[in-house]
């Protein structure tokens, strides 16, 4: 996304407001691939959003997982270069599969990508107090002007929050912009620069992963796995923020 001036939100709310939403097909699909994610866009929506540094996921991993998807394919008699080669063909393929069988495989791949961040793969330059502080201050940056910045842990590899843009603000815009200044300042501090491994001049994962919550009880989960998610890190290697317009939610 080139830089340009920001979108402008319709109007600021007062306070935060849980909005609910009904379940859709294919709010999950495998995470982990480059440009080749959904992302549904509601006014009101709260997600949980996941974005990673550029050498978070080893490319063994993720050329595993896309062997994975072509075999989980072909045994249901579809052909993944179709996706490419004929792209029509392949979303009605992939439409008429029985959702509750491909939502089961969605939520496996999900759950592997989600697993294979926490094993610490990469630099893991987060893992540092001063990368984490400039995380932190970016993240909240806009809070109360552009959206509503929920609960959020900065682990080494990798950043989960819970975001409620305004109407008017796009969240992948939001997102630019923490990724575009964190990794300028990251690469100023000198010690950091010698840690940091970049990918096609990328200190962050192009695409981030993001999940609209449905319900009361879903944002209960999250915010309840973004608490146990530095678990078996110690106390200096990741940074947790719990908001407080959370917990007047629930």
């Amino acid at each position: 996304m080139p830089h340009q001036p920001l979108s402008q939100p319709v109007q600021i709310p007062e306070r935060p407001v849980f909005t609910a939403y009904e379940e859709k097909e294919d709010f999950w699909l495998i995470p982990g691939y480059e440009r080749n994610l959904p992302h549904w866009r509601l006014i009101g929506a709260t997600y949980f959003v996941t974005f990673r540094l550029a050498d978070s996921l080893p490319s063994k991993v993720i050329l595993r997982w896309k062997q994975d998807e072509s075999q989980w394919l072909f045994q249901h008699g579809i052909d993944i270069h179709w996706q490419n080669r004929d792209p029509e063909r392949f979303r009605q393929a992939v439409s008429g599969l029985d959702p509750s069988v491909r939502a089961a495989f969605q939520r496996e791949m999900a759950r592997q990508f989600f697993l294979e961040l926490d094993q610490c793969h990469g630099c893991c330059a987060l893992r540092q107090q001063e990368a984490q502080a400039q995380v932190a201050d970016s993240l909240r940056f806009f809070h109360g002007r552009r959206l509503w910045v929920g609960d959020f842990v900065i682990m080494p590899n990798h950043v989960h929050v819970i975001a409620q843009p305004f109407a008017g603000v796009q969240l992948e815009e939001w997102l630019y912009s923490v990724k575009r200044f964190t990794a300028a300042r990251l690469m100023q501090e000198g010690n950091l620069e010698e840690r940091l491994v970049t990918r096609a001049g990328n200190v962050w994962q192009p695409e981030s992963f993001d999940r609209v919550i449905r319900d009361l009880g879903e944002l209960r989960r999250t915010r309840d796995y973004i608490a146990k998610n530095p678990r078996h890190l110690h106390e200096d290697e990741f940074q947790l923020h719990q908001a407080e317009w959370i917990d007047a939610l629930l």
